[in-house]
């Protein structure tokens, strides 16, 4: 007879991610460098949002030793009160973030406090954190560890310590970790962080190399809102849970109070039409509570408010986008499309995207995919995350990419750049590195991911028709003159004035670079309005009304926005685009 087990006690949840780091990302020396650098980088985002505050963060690393490496983040943020940094850093699922409805990069309270873990157990060595709030007339210099038996800090010391800034935080560990450049790395995350937090200015210095990274905007994102979860999202075991848990209200007063977008108007007609009127929580069946589920998905709600999200926004990443990619000299951008919210499980969420076109990008490779999480780039698991699988699904081919195997990545020298924002991230794992295939959210992808691939197609199309127009031009503009010089001598008579022929035969605007000014040429045969707008370091605009057939205008722009390589020019419909030497991006606005 086999003896039963008896000796059973309660496990803490540090010791339980000390023998399970994999779950945590921790699962080889490379990727731990990089979850630790992650991990205090989002907090240190996080921070700076919530203070609204222009994030300025520094990252350091540097070998301590064979496979050792010191790694130092520090931030401009808030910094932490001294009551609250032993547990902020030494106790794991410890915050505030889990019980509010809003978008953060930090959720559960792990990350962190689970590289503290790591690298204690790898090293030996304790952390040191140094942090100063703006009321404060010092900083304070901790180094501690955690009490991986009682999941709790252990403080070895506290000092004051003068630290020259206005607020900020200062993180410092040693840790057991191999340092890579290139995919997965280090530099990768903080130039994928620049592209999703173009608000934010990184400084860092690295075994092989130092770079900064300026930000491309100078306006904090909106701070997110905390909200109620929205009716429409709420499974059956949820809204059981929540009714019970609030028994000695009616479910008039828990549906208008624990819920968005519920009016009393709106939950008096859910009662009545559920036929639960007067009906105490207490005595609800199972059945009347599946009808009241049934009447909640039948009603009609407004969506779910905005203001718990912090999208990146269309002109904020389009200039990320213009700043991140200029390297490979891009033919074109997409312009950014951004849709939402919609809502899954009660949680609100939006997409956006944006495309990198051409250029220096590989045209044997597979499209380069950025994918973004609440702000966070998604380094790992890219097969198993719904963005990948959105794109892959798409049918490539009828965009122009070639797509040789359905479902699979298409090839070609295309970016794209992906970000799902929501009050809660559905993850395949706690290491969160990949979204889980969400029906709502694969539904928003696709339709967010065809409305960037037809604007790649519309702009692939319009850049082969408008350099067989400059072909054209530059022949017809070489050949005619020379025609009728020739015919002229025969016939002994003047060279006739051939623009309107020119013109006729060509029926376009030119835009030209002249000594570093920008003209636009009238040929047609009528009057032309229109705009332009240079997009770079700044929008600019002009707008052009009335050009005559065959004249000729300067642009009010000054000459460095014109020889600028970073100039997006859009150009509105009827207005052709002729002839021109501006090596610029070119898009309908």
């Amino acid at each position: 007879m086999t003896e039963l087990d008896t000796d059973r006690k309660e496990v803490s949840i540090s010791e339980f991610f000390d023998k399970n780091k994999q779950m945590l990302g921790f699962d080889s020396p490379q990727k731990a460098l990089f979850m630790t650098v992650k991990e205090a980088v989002d907090n240190s985002l996080d921070a700076c949002a919530d203070a609204g505050i222009l994030p300025e963060i520094s990252v350091k690393i540097e070998e301590a030793g064979k496979e050792k490496f010191r790694v130092e983040i520090m931030d401009n943020g808030p910094g932490i009160v001294r009551s609250e940094v032993a547990n902020s850093f030494g106790k794991m699922l410890y915050g505030s973030r889990f019980f509010k409805e809003r978008q953060t990069r930090g959720q559960q309270g792990l990350g962190i406090s689970a590289a503290i873990l790591y690298a204690q157990k790898t090293t030996g060595f304790p952390t040191e954190i140094i942090t100063k709030v703006e009321k404060d007339m010092t900083a304070f210099h901790f180094v501690l560890d955690i009490d991986i038996k009682k999941n709790s800090p252990h403080t070895i010391s506290i000092t004051p310590e003068i630290w020259d800034v206005k607020s900020g935080l200062k993180i410092t560990l040693v840790l057991k970790g191999k340092y890579v450049s290139g995919k997965q790395s280090v530099e990768e995350y903080i130039r994928e962080s620049a592209v999703a937090n173009p608000h934010t200015t990184f400084h860092l210095i690295l075994p092989d190399k130092s770079l900064e990274i300026v930000r491309s905007v100078n306006e904090p994102p909106q701070i997110p809102i905390a909200v109620k979860p929205h009716p429409h999202g709420v499974e059956l075991g949820e809204l059981i849970s929540i009714l019970r848990e609030y028994e000695s209200e009616t479910i008039e007063e828990i549906l208008e109070d624990k819920f968005s977008r519920v009016t009393k108007q709106t939950a008096r007609s859910i009662v009545e039409k559920s036929k639960l009127k007067d009906k105490k929580i207490t005595k609800l069946t199972r059945d009347e509570f599946e009808e009241l589920l049934r009447t909640i998905r039948e009603t009609d709600f407004m969506e779910p408010k905005k203001d718990c999200l912090s999208p990146i926004g269309d002109e904020p990443l389009f200039k990320s986008a213009m700043n991140s990619f200029k390297e490979y000299h891009p033919a074109y951008f997409s312009q950014a499309v951004v849709r939402g919210p919609f809502v899954f499980s009660g949680h609100p969420f939006l997409v956006e995207a944006i495309a990198i076109y051409g250029g220096d990008l590989p045209k044997e490779d597979p499209i380069k995919i950025l994918r973004f999480a609440n702000r966070v780039p998604l380094l790992y698991q890219s097969g198993s995350c719904a963005i990948t699988r959105a794109i892959s699904s798409l049918n490539w081919n009828q965009y122009g990419f070639s797509q040789p195997v359905k479902d699979q990545v298409p090839i070609g020298p295309l970016i794209v750049a992906v970000h799902v924002a929501s009050t809660k991230i559905p993850f395949t794992s706690e290491a969160k590195e990949a979204i889980a295939t969400v029906p709502e959210i694969m539904e928003a992808l696709d339709v967010l991911l065809k409305g960037v691939a037809r604007q790649i197609k519309t702009m692939r199309k319009k850049e082969a028709y408008k350099g067989q127009v400059e072909e054209k031009f530059a022949l017809i503009e070489q050949i005619l003159p020379q025609i009728a010089e020739k015919s002229s001598k025969i016939l002994g008579l003047e060279p006739p004035d051939i623009t309107p022929i020119i013109s006729k035969v060509m029926g376009v605007v030119a835009f030209r670079e002249i000594g570093g000014e920008l003209y636009a040429e009238n040929y047609t045969e009528k009057l032309q309005n229109f705009k332009v707008v240079l997009k770079g370091e700044g929008t600019f605009t002009e707008s052009v009304k009335n050009l005559k057939p065959f004249q000729k205008v300067k642009l009010n722009f000054t000459k460095e926005i014109v020889s600028s390589t970073e100039i997006y020019v859009d150009l509105p419909e009827p207005v052709l685009l002729g002839a021109y030497t501006l090596p610029k991006v070119f898009s309908d606005e």
